[in-house]
Parts: C-alpha cells; structure tokens; sequence
C-alpha cells in the first residue's frame, strides 16, 4: 500500500467538494437534493482539516443515510394522489430525485474514505514523530 499524504487527500476532497457544488448549482435536481449536495460539500471541507474531521465524518455519514433514505421516496409519494405536493411528481422529477440522492450518498462515501486515509496518515506522521524524539533522547544519554 503507498502511503498518501495530507495534501493528496485534501486535495482529493476538493475535488469531490467541488463536483458537489457542481451539482447543486447546475445539476436537474429536484428540490431536497441540492441541499444534500450543499451540506455533504460543507462536511466535505471540514472532514479536509484534523481539528473538524469527526465533525466532517459525522456530518457525511448522516447526509449518506439520509440520501439513501430519501432515494425511493418520490416513487412511494407521486404513486398516491393525496401526497403529489410534497414532491415534484412532473415528468423525470422522482428519477433525478433517485438519480441525485444515491450520487450525493456515493460522493459522501468518497469523502468519508478520503478523510480516514487523512487521519490515519496523520496519526501515522504524529507516531512517526514520537518515535523520532523517542529515538533522539535515547541517542543523547
């Protein structure tokens, strides 16, 4: 396995948060589904940094399940005619809906791998340290 560095990484989530702002801003998305790429994006650019990542995490893993969750609702909501207001039932709408809520919940996936590879390299470099000073002390006596 090659070890990745924290820039890799970072990086990495830069590009998977600004495919997420891609597509909020310009994707056919019905309504939830731009505010789930909105605040997977924001989870995004926490889990980028060690002092925000468990909050980053958190916030992914709850807009994965909830996008998932979400995903098959417009089919069970615009086949009954008593609930057709809650989501946009015209045309292609339930499909985009489908279609974004399980890509915002694979994006967060990705980021959510992205930032246990950040973490795990950042222990590793923190232990690696430790080690060094660890080594440097036993050099001097």
């Amino acid at each position: 396995m090659v070890p990745r560095t924290s820039t890799e990484t970072t990086v990495g989530q830069l590009v998977v948060g600004a495919i997420m702002l891609g597509c909020a801003a310009a994707g056919p998305f019905p309504s939830p589904v731009p505010l789930l790429f909105v605040i997977a994006a924001v989870g995004t650019a926490n889990a980028a940094f060690d002092l925000m990542r468990t909050f980053g995490s958190a916030l992914l893993g709850g807009v994965a399940v909830a996008s998932v969750g979400l995903a098959a609702v417009p089919f069970a909501t615009c086949s009954n005619d008593r609930f057709t207001d809650v989501f946009t039932c015209a045309g292609d709408a339930p499909t985009w809906h489908m279609t974004g809520s399980v890509l915002v919940a694979g994006l967060s996936g990705a980021s959510l791998v992205l930032a246990r590879i950040a973490g795990t390299a950042s222990v590793d470099q923190r232990l690696a340290r430790i080690q060094e000073d660890l080594n440097a002390m036993r050099g001097r006596r």
